[in-house]
């Protein structure tokens, strides 16, 4: 094989192609050709879902409240993701207005595939004020908290942001 062109003497000539530039072309195109393909074969990621099921009184002191969110994170996905950030505020409600009681950030949970990952993040609300508030409340009986936030998971070739809002009664002794 080789490029055809014409000599000084206005022949027509053939000039060798070099062997290696041929298997080097042909390399080339297998792994564009496996590449694309493979990409198509892949299947698509589904958003997961991250659900808070339950917020826990752990612990009341004089001047703190330990708190713990429960959340479910659910991976529809046949890879596992990493819960890199999960970021939330927690709210009560006082004579029916919304006040702020927290904010916690937590992060690196390994989160399986197929299947539902159950998570537990704890918050401290050390504002005395607050607790003292919240103790009012739940001296009633109950108390109302909305916990509202976000969590990221990471499939390392995709990246979610799954919004999470729910109001939950808390009551004293609560598990």
């Amino acid at each position: 094989m080789g490029t055809v062109h014409r000599g000084e003497n206005g022949m027509l000539r053939q000039t060798p192609i070099p062997a290696g530039w041929m298997r080097r072309t042909a390399v080339t195109l297998l792994v564009a050709v496996l590449l694309c393909s493979a990409g198509c074969a892949a299947p698509s990621l589904q958003e997961p879902t991250i659900t808070l099921t339950g917020v826990a009184v752990e612990n009341i002191t004089p001047g703190s409240i330990d708190l713990s969110l429960q959340l479910i994170i659910h991976n529809p996905n046949p890879v596992g993701a990493t819960l890199t950030r999960v970021s939330f505020d927690v709210y009560f409600f006082d004579d029916g207005r919304q006040v702020f009681l927290a904010h916690g950030e937590r992060g690196g949970f390994t989160i399986r595939p197929n299947g539902e990952t159950t998570v537990s993040i704890p918050v401290t609300v050390d504002n005395l004020r607050l607790v003292q508030a919240l103790l009012r409340g739940l001296q009633d009986g109950a108390l109302a908290l909305r916990v509202s936030g976000s969590g990221v998971l990471d499939y390392g070739i995709a990246t979610f942001e799954v919004p999470f809002d729910r109001t939950v009664e808390v009551r004293p002794g609560q598990a």
